[in-house]
């Protein structure tokens, strides 16, 4: 389990947070309630009209909403001239709820700060989806320096029916040697079965987070991404 940092702001107040995450699930602790979700939006739990406000779903279930929220989630690089591997920390900063800017989004991005021994880099524009942000990361980085997360492994994919702002890229780590045979989406789609999901083989993963088993991709390897830094 690993913990993210932050402060978490609202009409009520603001509060210093820290968020457990296992790399799939996100937990956090806020004004006595216990939350859960894989997405900064999807966080749902108790639901306590006094102390948030909910975005209520159709099962009776509620997401906390209206809020904004700093956190900075250690990430890992690699250097490629050295070989070495380190871990720097990202500042996300994220908005929920009904100031968002995007229109016809209830959660937006508005902003990344990476800062490494070797600089400061930023993004410092409104983003849909994590996944834009960190390849305009990647994208000032030198070019020996490449983000070692999720996002960059090739083992990892989208669905090609879309996805969340973040947490939703799935890992196919257990399911290496089908990979090597996929060519496009309709491969993809062959083997992202239920019961591939029932058994732990395809999983949901945050774009932030790293496996033992992270490979960078070349120009041999197929993915649904828009990832482009290539070993």
């Amino acid at each position: 389990m690993r913990i993210y940092q932050g402060t978490y702001q609202d009409k009520r107040g603001v509060e210093t947070i820290a968020i457990k995450s296992d790399g799939s699930t996100m937990y956090l602790s806020l004004r006595e309630i216990d939350f859960e979700g894989y997405d900064f939006e999807m966080m749902t739990g108790e639901i306590d009209a006094t102390k948030f406000d909910y975005d209520i779903r159709r099962d009776g279930s509620g997401g906390i909403t209206n809020f904004q929220l700093t956190i900075t989630i250690p990430i890992q690089l690699y250097d490629n001239k050295t070989g070495k591997t380190f871990i720097e920390p990202l500042t996300t900063y994220v908005e929920v709820g009904e100031t968002t800017t995007i229109d016809g989004l209830d959660s937006e991005l508005t902003g990344l700060i990476l800062n490494t021994s070797f600089g400061e880099f930023k993004v410092e524009k409104n983003l849909e989806w994590m996944e834009d942000a960190l390849i305009a990361i990647q994208e000032q980085l030198p070019s020996n320096i490449y983000l070692k997360t999720c996002i960059s492994c090739k083992y990892a994919n989208y669905s090609p029916f879309g996805n969340g702002m973040f947490g939703s890229i799935y890992c196919f780590k257990n399911l290496k040697s089908i990979l090597k045979k996929l060519n496009d989406k309709t491969d993809l789609l062959d083997i992202w079965t239920k019961e591939a999901m029932d058994n732990g083989n395809i999983f949901s993963v945050q774009e932030t987070f790293d496996y033992p088993e992270h490979q960078l991709p070349t120009e041999d390897d197929w993915y649904y991404k828009n990832w482009t830094k290539l070993m």
